[in-house]
């Protein structure tokens, strides 16, 4: 039986139906018919919902997000968080009615509904999401200069992220926290285990207690100086993108049973050169393919992505043991 392969398609939906991300970000049919029409193509086990994800909680607490009208991502025009006293001044959204917090669970709905996939809510993490708020040089400043007023922005952050994960939650889904900025050298190991680490912790408590079975914590970038610290968090899923020591992340998860993501570089699916693909594919199953909770990622298949590369790069996996 081959490894699943799991890629993450958020702006190639688009592409595969000839629209922009804007398009696809601001309206819910559109949304579904991307990502109904990427999973009729790949017939990938797991679909993340959503397309500029790290904005969709920012919006709803105020932030003014511009929607270009070409390839490009929508984009957060400016931090919310400029002192003590602006924060003060945000209140938890409503994900029923706040920005396109409504949009994403609608079609999360209609999703779970037609497609025979497990389907994904995404949450942004609290130490991303906090550091998106207050812009990330002026939030390291805090957790150095003020790290009671850093842990007051990561609790609030945390709590924008359990009321949207329990709305997910109510729709049947799975949940993703999505920590990008958690990864060295963004964050040190040393600040991840102070600042980020106990309020993922807690979150995945309070996520769990509603009755989500299994959480994911999602980070790309080099997380194998901190991985041991991010499965202590209660997550039954992280990811060892192409930069990390992935028989190392490997070592760790298998006593705990924690699925595990092997990840190739998004750049290179883009590329979509064979044999640089087949060496990718024969290296991660040479660090990992015996382990029964191994699925195999791409990273964020991109909009110039050809699909009969993602589709190359699938034959390669299911052929893998037949080598």
């Amino acid at each position: 039986m081959s490894v699943p392969f799991v890629p993450t398609i958020y702006e190639h939906a688009a592409a595969l139906i000839g629209r922009t991300p804007s398009e696809l970000a601001l309206n819910e049919d559109l949304l579904v018919e991307g990502l109904t029409a990427a999973y009729e193509l790949y017939r990938h086990p797991l679909v993340s919902v959503g397309l500029d994800i790290y904005n969709i909680e920012v919006e709803a607490l105020g932030g003014i997000i511009d929607f270009p009208d070409d390839a490009s991502l929508p984009a957060l025009r400016s931090a919310l968080i400029l002192d003590p006293a602006g924060f003060g001044k945000l209140r938890v959204p409503d994900p029923q009615s706040d920005g396109r917090m409504p949009l994403l669970l609608n079609a999360c709905r209609r999703l779970k509904e037609t497609l025979p996939a497990t389907i994904s809510g995404t949450v942004t993490g609290p130490f991303t999401l906090a550091a998106i708020l207050r812009g990330f040089e002026e939030f390291t400043m805090d957790m150095l200069d003020d790290p009671d007023f850093a842990h007051e922005q990561l609790r609030f952050a945390a709590e924008v992220g359990f009321v949207l994960a329990s709305a997910y939650h109510k729709l049947g889904l799975s949940i993703a926290i999505n920590e990008s900025w958690i990864a060295p050298p963004l964050c040190a190991p040393d600040m991840y285990r102070e600042f980020a680490k106990p309020v993922e912790t807690d979150l995945i408590k309070r996520i769990s207690a509603i009755g989500v079975p299994r959480i994911s914590l999602v980070c790309g970038g080099n997380v194998t100086a901190i991985a041991a610290d991010m499965l202590e968090t209660g997550t039954s899923y992280i990811m060892a993108d192409w930069g990390c020591d992935r028989k190392a992340i490997l070592s760790l998860c298998e006593p705990k049973g924690v699925m595990l993501r092997a990840s190739i570089a998004p750049a290179m699916v883009e590329r979509g050169n064979e044999a640089e693909l087949s060496d990718a594919v024969n290296q991660v199953m040479a660090d990992c393919g015996g382990y029964p909770n191994l699925v195999f990622g791409c990273g964020i298949v991109s909009y110039n992505t050809p699909p009969e590369h993602v589709l190359l790069l699938k034959r390669l996996i299911e052929n893998y043991p037949e080598k």
